[in-house]
């Protein structure tokens, strides 16, 4: 793996996900014992806790903890930066404000709490913590090295997403997921390199996703199917329309991530490297 290109590691990691995403654990986990809900975010849970121990090994495996911000040699610096995503928790707790939230299941509340900061801790060890850590040890020579650097990891990290067309035929929706999970990827990537530190940034992307899925709780759907049918289709140009807003929401972190990557020191970056 040190001697191979960051492109084939990046292509062998989607494929590992894909692989592990494909692991039929609804043979074991029924509806005996729990609810379709909590299968489901029980399954997605195990998953992630696979990808992220992957995520540990390759990090432990290429002895790259400085680079990928997991090294106690560096202090977290800029600690205010990790509160610019704090936007995306108001917009995702104002679809579910208004709601009485007297009715929610709390065992269901802490499911999908930990099956979100699973997968943020899964994705970013893996995209921020080994990918981008070996993009930027192979360009950081190039005079655009760092930018390269943060930006095919989340290219990588938007492709990735593309594999939920396994599980959803509504494809502007996984498009717009590939697009804004680049903008997020290249910001939390810039993050990374500005306060040396990965642990805050898995943890925010687990926030952000529990509050923009909290609405999704059982108690709180308004999704309902009618004579045991499955809601009616969305037409495919209410489906792009619909799709422009999440992109908007997630432009804003990329456009800062382009203003703090030219702040960042390059010297910085290549003494991790060779530690």
């Amino acid at each position: 793996m040190k001697n191979a290109s960051p492109f084939t590691i990046g292509i062998i990691m989607i494929i590992i996900i894909g692989l592990i995403m494909q692991i039929p654990f609804d043979k074991i986990i029924t509806e005996n014992n729990f609810s379709l809900f909590q299968i489901e975010y029980i399954i997605l849970t195990l998953k992630m806790s696979l990808i992220f121990t992957f995520g540990i090994l390759f990090i432990k495996k290429l002895r790259i903890e400085s680079i990928s911000g997991l090294s106690s040699n560096y202090k977290w610096k800029s600690k205010a930066l990790n509160l610019i995503p704090v936007y995306l928790f108001l917009i995702g707790i104002t679809a579910f404000i208004s709601k009485d939230l007297s009715v929610i299941n709390i065992s269901n509340s802490l499911l999908l709490l930990l099956a979100c900061l699973a997968v943020g801790f899964a994705e970013e060890f893996m995209f921020r913590g080994v990918l981008q850590s070996l993009f930027l040890k192979k360009y950081m020579h190039h005079r655009k090295g760092v930018f390269l650097g943060v930006l095919f990891p989340a290219i990588f990290f938007g492709a990735s997403h593309l594999l939920n067309l396994m599980v959803n035929d509504n494809i502007p929706q996984v498009i717009t997921q590939a697009i804004y999970a680049i903008f997020i990827g290249f910001f939390f990537g810039v993050l990374l390199l500005k306060t040396n530190k990965l642990l805050p940034i898995a943890i925010t992307h687990g926030l952000i996703n529990f509050f923009f899925l909290f609405n999704s709780l059982p108690s709180l759907n308004n999704i309902i199917e009618i004579n045991g049918e499955s809601p009616i289709e969305i037409p495919l140009m209410a489906q792009i329309l619909g799709s422009i807003i999440p992109i908007l929401i997630f432009l804003p972190l990329f456009i800062i991530g382009l203003i703090l990557i030219r702040k960042i020191n390059k010297e910085h970056i290549r003494a991790k490297i060779k530690h």
